[in-house]
């Protein structure tokens, strides 16, 4: 790691940009294009919605547990602990192409792998407001956006890559920025916890899970609400195949409609910082169930290939409304010393309403239709947007 200093007069902003990019190049093979890579190792379609259903299920279950260990111990070891899942899932996902497992190895490794990558995003929120709160200059919407950008390009190259070379050679490309992170997270500096007057007693003052639950009652609802709008996200998002299919579309107009969304929210996203600072994240967060009931409803009646593009535009009011502020909502609601467990509880219930909206979506178009989906998804919107503005404006109790 990085030598250990006293005071962080350093700029981390470029460290963590770096870090995102890293995350986010790698994470649109690993993720976006899970169930080609899956497909041609020999699993079945059934088969790898079990796996990523299970690898989103104990993700929810282990961000929580682990925001609490580094409560109690100290917000010091992040930089260690994501640099040991880093590393685990760099093994693992290398083990997958260098070695010939069987079917029964190969999913739980890769479920294992992916577990191990995907939980160093909470821990990175975690890192950043860590680093924040000690004094050091770190931009977290600027590391969003440039995470957006390099998600929306990196999809575009890793499609190219799968089509010309075959899926050995995307894990290679992934396997290569997950390196890269890796070397990003040992040049963080060490803050000498000493010379801060909170730090000793932030293992004491820290909250048990249960307890935590039982202060921030409103803040957990709040994020019931978020899980509703996620679930519509993923619900909108996810199933943009068959929204395309429907007015004559294929798998291409559903790559150019995520690159849209996410090339043109990035800007919003890279000044975020400043921008949250004059309206205020929770004025944020009301308006973005409005725009996903909006967007939902749009998509019910889309009745051409551009007029999705455009839609998919708002991306900008609807994700970036929703997911960016959910950090400084922690920052701003959530003592301190339960940073790590707001952090990782809010990635948590976002991760699990994606994966309620996964579910959800697909059996709904196949017992109904997909306008049935797509009512269903406005309406869960609209819950989450009801959840929100009842139970926003009023803060938990810090003491």
């Amino acid at each position: 790691m990085a030598q250990r200093t006293k005071a962080c007069n350093l700029r981390l902003t470029p460290l963590y940009c770096l870090q995102q990019a890293g995350y986010f190049f790698a994470i649109a093979g690993i993720g976006a294009f899970a169930v080609t890579y899956l497909m041609d190792k020999g699993f079945a379609a059934g088969q790898i919605g079990l796996m990523l259903a299970s690898t989103n299920i104990l993700s929810c279950l282990l961000q929580p547990i682990i925001g609490s260990y580094v409560d109690r111990r100290s917000m010091a070891l992040l930089p260690k602990i994501i640099l040991g899942f880093l590393c685990t899932a760099f093994v693992c996902f290398s083990s997958l192409e260098l070695f010939a497992l069987p079917l029964a190895v190969m999913g739980p490794l890769f479920i294992f792998a992916s577990l191990c990558f995907g939980i160093t995003v909470p821990l990175s929120n975690s890192l950043c407001a860590y680093y924040s709160q000690s004094g050091c200059r770190i931009d977290y919407g600027m590391g969003s956006g440039v995470g957006s950008l390099c998600f929306s390009f990196s999809s575009l190259i890793v499609g190219y890559i799968i089509a010309g070379l075959g899926t050995r050679f995307m894990m290679a490309f992934c396997l290569m920025f997950i390196g890269l992170e890796i070397v990003v997270v040992t040049r963080y500096p060490r803050i000498d916890e000493s010379a801060q007057g909170s730090a000793p007693t932030a293992s004491v003052s820290s909250l048990s899970l249960p307890a935590f639950c039982l202060r921030y009652r409103r803040f957990l609802l709040t994020l019931l609400g978020v899980m509703c709008l996620a679930a519509c996200h993923a619900m909108a998002e996810n199933y943009l195949i068959n929204v395309f299919n429907r007015i004559g579309g294929g798998s291409e107009h559903v790559g150019i409609a995520l690159f849209l969304a996410c090339t043109t929210a990035a800007p919003f996203m890279i000044f975020f910082e400043k921008i949250q600072k004059k309206t205020g994240v929770v004025i944020l967060l009301r308006l973005a169930g409005l725009f996903y009931v909006l967007k939902a409803s749009l998509l019910l009646f889309a009745p051409s290939i551009v007029s999705v593009y455009l839609i998919e535009l708002l991306q900008t009011c609807t994700y970036v409304f929703l997911y960016p502020p959910l950090y400084y909502l922690v920052r701003e609601r959530i003592a301190p010393t339960d940073t790590a467990k707001g952090q990782t509880i809010a990635s948590a219930l976002y991760t699990l309403g994606t994966a309620m909206g996964n579910s959800l979506g697909g059996t709904v178009i196949d017992a109904f239709s997909l306008s049935a989906m797509l009512f269903l998804a406005a309406v869960i919107a609209a819950t989450g947007t009801l959840l929100i503005n009842f139970t926003i404006a009023k803060a938990d109790p810090i003491n």
